[in-house]
Order: C-alpha cells, then sequence, then structure tokens
C-alpha cells in the first residue's frame, strides 16, 4: 500500500490568469494538452513501443547465448515461510525409509529469501575436443566456483538412448560423463581432468544415496565415476562406494565389497569426528575422516522437510544422527554441515545421478535422462530443485514448497558454500542423443 500524503492541495494562484488569456489562446492550450495525452495512451497501448528490461523481467531462453551464463534472476521477494515441523515432528525418510508427503502449503508468515528461477537454455550439441583447450589447469583454478569466481558453472548432459531394456547403457552413462566434464572443466583432455581432480594414492568416497528403494543413486552413474577414476591410474581398493548401511547399499543394486579386489562399497563401519551444529552434535561415519576425498553423487528428489534433497542434504547420510537435524525444514543444519571441513575441505566434485528423479513419491521416480555436474552444490542443488518443479508442475502437483522449503540453499550460499542466485549460475545443457 502506497501512504497518501495528508497536506491538502492548494489552489495555484498561476490559475488566476486564465482571465486574462484570450479565447483563441486558451482554445489552443486546450488542444494541445488533449493531443499530448493522447499520444501518451498510444505510447502505452502499442505493443512496438517497449522499454528496457529491469529486474524480474521475464526473458526467454532463445535470447540467452550458450556461451554465456543461461541463468535469469528474480527479484527477491518476501515469499510465505513453510510450516516448520517443530521439535516433535517424527524423523523423515532418512529414518524410516518412507517418502515425505507435504501435507500442506506454506503458511502466511512471511520471509525474505532469495530464490532462483533458472531460465533453461536450448539445448545445443556439445563443443567439439578442437574447440576446447587441451590441457587443464590446476586442480584450484579447475575448482573455483563462487564466491572465488564471478559465476558457478552447472552442466546438464542428456541423452534419450541411455536407457535400454530398462537398464542404463554403461557405455552411453560414460559418453555423459565424459562431455559432462569437458564442458565443465573446459578442456578437451577428460583423462588429464581427472588426474588433476584426483591422483594416484587417494583415497576417494563416492558417496550415494540408497535411502529410497524405488530411486536411488543410479549405481550405473556411481560405477561409471569408479571406473574414471581407475582410467586416471587410482588403483580400485582405494575407491570406495558409501551410505549408511549394508542393507540399503545391496537394496539399491551395489554389490557389497568390503577388503576384497576391486571398487569397495559398504556401510558404516563406525563413528568419527564429532560436530557441533545449532540443532544438534553429530558424529561423521569414520569413513568420512578417513578418505582423502569426496565425490558427491545425489539423486534429485523432493523432500517434504526440506523442500529439495540433492547434494547438500545427501550428506545426511554421512553422520550417525541425521533425524536430530530436521527441525525448522533442516535449516540452518544442512548448510551448518556441509561447512563442516570433512565435506567442504574434500569434495573435489558432485555428480548429480538424474537418469532418473523424484518429484513426488520416491518409489515411483520419473525419467529425466540426465547427468549434472558441477564443482559448486549450491548451483547444482538449485538447477536440480528446478527440474524438480517442472515434473510436478506437468503432474500437476504443488511446487511451492519446493522453492520456500529449501531455505537452506540460501543459507549455504550465507556461508560461501556456493551460490542459489541465478545471476551467478552458468548453465550449460547439451544432448547427445
Amino acid at each position: 500500500m502506497n501512504p497518501e500524503s495528508d497536506e491538502k492541495i492548494r489552489q495555484d494562484p498561476g490559475l488566476t490568469l486564465l482571465g486574462r488569456i484570450s479565447r483563441r489562446r486558451f482554445v489552443s492550450l486546450s488542444l494541445a494538452a488533449v493531443g499530448t495525452f493522447l499520444a501518451a495512451c498510444r505510447g502505452a497501448l502499442d505493443p512496438s513501443i517497449t522499454s528496457s528490461s529491469g529486474p524480474g523481467s521475464i526473458v526467454s531462453a532463445t535470447t540467452l547465448p550458450m556461451e554465456t551464463a543461461t541463468a535469469v534472476a528474480d527479484t527477491p521477494t518476501a515469499t510465505a515461510a513453510p510450516p516448520s515441523p517443530g521439535p516433535t515432528a517424527s524423523p523423515f525418510a532418512e529414518e524410516t525409509n518412507v517418502a515425505p508427503v507435504p501435507t500442506q502449503g506454506p503458511t502466511a508468515t512471511a520471509i525474505t529469501q532469495p530464490t532462483a528461477t533458472i531460465v533453461p537454455a536450448t539445448p545445443t550439441e556439445p563443443p567439439t575436443a578442437t574447440e576446447l583447450p587441451a590441457a587443464p589447469l590446476a586442480r584450484d583454478e579447475v575448482r573455483a566456483h563462487w564466491p572465488t569466481t564471478d559465476k558457478s558453472r552447472v552442466v546438464v548432459v542428456r541423452h534419450g538412448g541411455v536407457w535400454v531394456d530398462g537398464s542404463p547403457d554403461s557405455s552411453v552413462v560414460l559418453s555423459m560423463l565424459d562431455e559432462g566434464l569437458r564442458i565443465l572443466a573446459g578442456t578437451s583432455d577428460v583423462q588429464a581432468i581427472w588426474q588433476v581432480l584426483f591422483e594416484p594414492g587417494d583415497r576417494v568416497l563416492l558417496k550415494v544415496n540408497c535411502i529410497a528403494y524405488g530411486g536411488p543413486t543410479q549405481p550405473a552413474v556411481a560405477y561409471g565415476v569408479a571406473q574414471r577414476l581407475q582410467d586416471a591410474g587410482l588403483r580400485a581398493e582405494d575407491i570406495l562406494i558409501f551410505d549408511r548401511t549394508d542393507r540399503e547399499l545391496e537394496s539399491a543394486g551395489y554389490a557389497l565389497n568390503d577388503g576384497g579386489a576391486g571398487v569397495q562399497c559398504h556401510g558404516a563401519k563406525g563413528e568419527g569426528r564429532e560436530a557441533v551444529l545449532t540443532q544438534a552434535k553429530i558424529r561423521f561415519f569414520q569413513e568420512l575422516d578417513d578418505c582423502d576425498a569426496i565425490i558427491n553423487l545425489p539423486t534429485p528428489k523432493q523432500h517434504g522437510g526440506a523442500g529439495v534433497s540433492v547434494s547438500l542434504k545427501n550428506h545426511y547420510g554421512s553422520v550417525n544422527r541425521p533425524g536430530s537435524l530436521h527441525g525448522d525444514w533442516c535449516d540452518p543444519a544442512i548448510a551448518e554441515l556441509n561447512a563442516q571441513d570433512n565435506i567442504r575441505k574434500k569434495t573435489r566434485l558432485i555428480v548429480g545421478a538424474a537418469l532418473n528423479v523424484s518429484p513426488a513419491d520416491w518409489n515411483r521416480p520419473k525419467r529425466e535422462n540426465a547427468i549434472l555436474l558441477s564443482f559448486d552444490p549450491v548451483a547444482l542443488d538449485t538447477v536440480s530443485r528446478d527440474i524438480l518443479v517442472r515434473h510436478r508442475e506437468s503432474l500437476g502437483l504443488d511446487t511451492g514448497f519446493l522453492i520456500e522449503g529449501a531455505r537452506h540453499l540460501a543459507t549455504a550460499q550465507s556461508l560461501g558454500l556456493g551460490t542459489t542466485d541465478a545471476n551467478h549460475i552458468d548453465l550449460r545443457e547439451v544432448v547427445l542423443g
């Protein structure tokens, strides 16, 4: 509501001069004023007369060149806060294996939180290897993202032929990984990129998410990453595919291997370092302490207690008491957890397994035929959130809680973990087949 002035309008002394103006002059002035008024009206109604776009303007994706950032920012506005689960809320799916279903929309309590709607670019063919420099930079330069650099790059690689007879084609998955990493790092030599990011002797933990039996991190993606690490010179035995329990890993299609030859795969064996967060004290599982590097391998899902569950929330499976971190829409717990050195300093790559995504029932995922890659977990989660929004809209389902509930994205940005601001996200989308 715009406040009106309480001051009364005073009569302009100049109006008394009207009595001294001739009738012809008065008619001339009146006609000129009417003409000006009509011209202004025509300009407002004429679609050929446009004004420059300001903050919050809708921009067509076709106006955005692929070589530049394809993210368009909405002006941050006051939005409705989601209802807090409260201290008596029951644990969510991390503890129960039941997908959370929101029972109501956001309440009228207003909060101010930046949100970013990513305008997808028109998918294009990937650049050829000759268009990219051959040699990658040093590790820190390759992995640089906001706030170290102006933009965080997120690559979405799609392939319509990735599913064959209901299962992912491993060779297609590898080609998607290769092309995505080329574009992410901006160099043509994929093996050299892996060798810059990791080196022989590194103990690398692949953090998958197996909590939803119908929609876990697709094993084909995790094993594809493990294959490329071995191609780069790492020992298979130094690679661990990890989630909380053996049972969940096995149910999701992973082959357990605890100490045998080849890639390792097992659940937590014990507790390690303690972390004191706002909501609770937790301990990392020992495997997080023991590893030298982490590749985060989430699968995008809606979550009734956090809006979305992607790479940031995937680490609820890295600690011993995730149920104690679900208050207030998991905020600030998710961001605080990811700010711990065990995660922040060890994570070298995020690979979103989005061959399937779960916009509603976790046991009935939807095909997306995509793999997402980034060095910025917040930016990747923001792009994943918008993919889930698109799927829910196509199903005629509510989407508000995905955006309003994912308040941990803004908190993570405030901690310098990455960006959820579309102005700082360089989104690259390619289709391989």
